[in-house]
């Protein structure tokens, strides 16, 4: 017995991302009540009566709770939903995301040094995106954007306003690990398959799933770097054959962070967390780029082909899907 529940597995691809959708929306409620009925004896009845109140930032009661509340949406929207729909499509829900394979230490130095060299790159693409501007008659959605950009700045920023190593080891749990658990086990082990499923192409699957993860943050102007981001992490995941290594890279990026600004913080560094690794210089970009590519290529080379076979044969006799070769 392979699959769990025979039809579902069979089904098309734009219905079973439509269930994935029904998931995400009931496990959102049912954990976030959980959530707040446990949070209840550490946050007081205020949390059921009175929401509204836990959400001044100015507050530092309220940045506890803001914490705890990110934990319960990570595990509420990305990790439940990811493991109940590896249980659908298979009875053996690690083997689906990938989760039970051995990490090939050559294929994590390559994608670490993909990730690191790509730095610059990615730096000069917040700096692209943040000189896009939107026509006249869309003035009222750009500022709205806008709006809502630095309300999410202002969140992140006093999140990572702490100076003490209790604080930085509470900042990596939240901003890091569970982030890069929760999005890579959603996008990469769930929606980046059935994407690839329903286009019939690995690149595609990889590019629209990045699209995905990207615009789920809310933030067009750090769209085109989180995509390139998700775009990096799908192709390291597929070709590596391992999830756990677009889950290591996620957390080593956004860990960087937020050691920085921990540094930052206590005096020991005097650098902006958010320009590590920019640089203005086209020169620098393009290396950047050019190294970047030349790690993915080696990467490839070592176990890609392979694993991205492994990949289109799990549904081969139901659809085949094209992999169109570098």
């Amino acid at each position: 017995m392979n699959y769990l529940f025979h039809g579902f597995s069979q089904k098309p691809p734009f219905s079973k991302l439509l269930f994935l959708l029904f998931i995400i929306l009931v496990s959102f409620v049912v954990v976030t009540l959980v959530g707040l009925v446990v949070a209840i004896p550490f946050f007081g009845i205020g949390v059921l009566t009175n929401l509204e109140a836990f959400s001044n930032i100015q507050n530092e009661g309220a940045i506890v709770f803001i914490k705890y509340f990110q934990v319960i949406n990570q595990i509420g929207i990305f990790v439940v939903p990811a493991f109940l729909y590896a249980c659908l499509e298979k009875n053996k829900p690690l083997s689906y995301l990938q989760l039970n394979r051995k990490i090939n230490f050559q294929s994590f130095i390559f994608s670490v040094l993909i990730i690191l060299s790509s730095l610059p790159a990615i730096n000069w693409m917040v700096e692209l995106n943040e000189q896009m501007k939107f026509p006249g008659f869309l003035s009222g959605l750009e500022a709205w954007m806008k709006e809502t950009e630095e309300k999410t700045k202002q969140i992140t920023d006093v999140f990572l306003k702490v100076n003490s190593i209790g604080g930085l080891l509470i900042n990596l749990l939240i901003i890091a690990f569970f982030a890069a658990l929760g999005e890579e086990l959603l996008f990469r082990g769930v929606i980046l398959k059935l994407l690839t499923e329903w286009t019939r192409n690995i690149h595609w699957g990889i590019f629209l799933s990045a699209a995905l993860f990207s615009a789920i943050h809310m933030q067009f102007y750090g769209f085109l770097p989180r995509m390139a981001l998700g775009v990096l992490f799908g192709y390291i995941f597929v070709w590596s054959g391992s999830l756990w290594i677009p889950i290591a890279l996620h957390f080593i990026f956004n860990g960087i962070t937020v050691v920085a600004s921990y540094l930052n913080n206590i005096g020991a560094i005097s650098i902006d967390p958010d320009s590590l690794g920019a640089s203005s210089n086209t020169l620098v970009i393009s290396i950047s780029f050019t190294i970047s590519m030349v790690f993915l290529i080696l990467l490839y080379r070592e176990k890609g082909e392979i694993n991205s076979t492994k990949l289109l044969e799990q549904k081969k006799e139901e659809s085949p899907i094209e992999d169109s070769s570098l």
